[in-house]
């Protein structure tokens, strides 16, 4: 079996997706198969199921993975993963995700793992993201923002994966939103700095603002594919795969 890779937010909308998506993107330059999950994800559509970042994942990944396996959880309310499960009488159980990504990842070199929100989002009544990972063994790469606030949350986040001993393998800057003054960008630079101080483990980027995504989600994970960071993150990543 492959290994595992698990990407998780320092909150919601911080850009996992798409770091996601252009890591896959990047992994299967040379060849490598690559497999990618979603194992719970809301707000899903069903006549716009091209949307979803289970389908962009499994598209950025070239995979032939069968959707109820890259996604087990899909759920149409655009809430909490507990919560739109509990609308929705349906319980999300780790033994189905394990089941799911156990077949997955058998198939493929490397397989993506893309997280809901952050690391201590509930999944079940007594359990939530940080317990899965743990239960698929997983490392993890954090995904943080470059805005105000981002030091905070990256910081809680990368103590609360060391308080269970997970393996991070490194902190992804992404710079969510568009930069539109002067105090924003020494925000975002400062942010940077000082999380490379502060943190133990490789701190990568900041990526740059996709600004075509809207318009052109493909082209704008091809483009972000490109940038730099990718050929740190996979150097780091080629330490650990067999």
């Amino acid at each position: 079996m492959g290994i595992g890779i698990f990407l998780t937010g320092t909150d919601t909308g911080v850009g996992k997706t798409m770091v996601a998506a252009a890591l896959a993107r990047y992994l299967r330059q040379d060849g490598s198969s690559i497999g990618v999950m979603k194992p719970v994800e809301t707000g899903v559509m069903a006549h716009a199921l091209e949307h979803s970042d289970g389908y962009r994942l499994t598209k950025a990944a070239a995979s032939r993975d069968e959707p109820p396996l890259v996604t087990p959880y899909q759920f149409h309310r655009p809430t909490a993963p507990l919560a739109a499960s509990r609308q929705s009488s349906r319980p999300i159980t780790l033994a189905e995700i394990a089941r799911c990504y156990k077949t997955i990842a058998e198939r493929h070199r490397i397989t993506l793992v893309e997280g809901a929100g952050g690391l201590l989002v509930p999944l079940g009544d007594t359990w939530d993201v940080r317990d899965l990972i743990l239960e698929l063994g997983l490392v993890v790469i954090v995904v943080g923002r470059t805005a105000l606030g981002g030091i905070n949350h990256a910081r809680l986040t990368i103590e609360a994966l060391h308080v269970r001993h997970i393996n991070l393998l490194a902190l992804v800057l992404n710079q969510a939103y568009p930069i539109s003054s002067a105090l924003e960008w020494e925000q975002a630079t400062s942010t940077c700095s000082l999380l490379r101080g502060l943190v133990a483990e490789p701190v990568l980027g900041p990526l740059p603002y996709a600004e075509i995504a809207g318009q052109d989600w493909q082209s704008a994970v091809d483009q972000l594919a490109r940038d730099p960071l990718f050929i740190l993150l996979g150097d780091l990543i080629s330490r650990i795969v067999p």
